[in-house]
């Protein structure tokens, strides 16, 4: 073999070698993401564990807010009606609602999945949101205001994911015919 030869197969050797490790680079990235897709959803099903939490998403579900004590002018007066209407469990609904917070950032910035979070959450977020929207709303027309800023964004990315028809039916009718896959032993 000549200089020449042995110069254009080092040259095709290198290549290959790029673009192996160029495709296995991919490939791990791939896995990377998965797995952080994974951590991130085994953490957000982690607040279900919590019992701040639990109580106060039950709070919230179950709220029946006399909205005649709200008035969309006075926050301090809003913020004493609230605290008076869910007594001790104020905190708790606090944490479940700066929860919802915190998650819009992440997923605005990516780096939480939206399709998990969608999954594992959609249904409470609406209808947290539908529970405060009497306090939302006004939110909205102020133009400086940013009170809850990212829990409202997150409720209208959901609303409009499902309006566009992208959402998913609940699971039990979604999912109903799903059979777990045989193990392989």
């Amino acid at each position: 073999m000549n200089l020449d030869t042995a110069a254009a197969w080092a040259e095709v050797f290198g290549l290959v070698t790029i673009l192996g490790a160029a495709i296995y680079s991919w490939y791990q990235i791939k896995e990377l993401r998965r797995s952080r897709d994974s951590t991130t959803a085994m953490s957000l099903a982690a607040n279900f564990q919590s019992e701040d939490f639990v109580i106060g998403l039950t709070a919230i579900m179950n709220m029946n807010f006399d909205t005649s004590k709200f008035d969309p002018g006075d926050p301090e007066a809003n913020f004493k009606a609230f605290r008076a209407h869910f007594g001790e469990d104020w905190p708790k609904v606090m944490t479940v609602l700066t929860t919802w917070e915190s998650i819009g950032v992440l997923i605005h910035r990516g780096d939480m999945d939206f399709h998990a979070f969608y999954d594992l959450f959609s249904g409470v977020i609406i209808q947290t949101y539908e529970t405060f929207s009497f306090y939302f709303e006004p939110i909205r027309e102020e133009t400086g205001n940013k009170n809850m800023e990212w829990f409202i964004w997150l409720a209208d990315r959901i609303i409009e994911y499902e309006d566009e028809g992208s959402g998913t039916a609940p699971a039990h009718i979604a999912f109903n015919g799903w059979k777990p896959p045989k193990r392989l032993l």
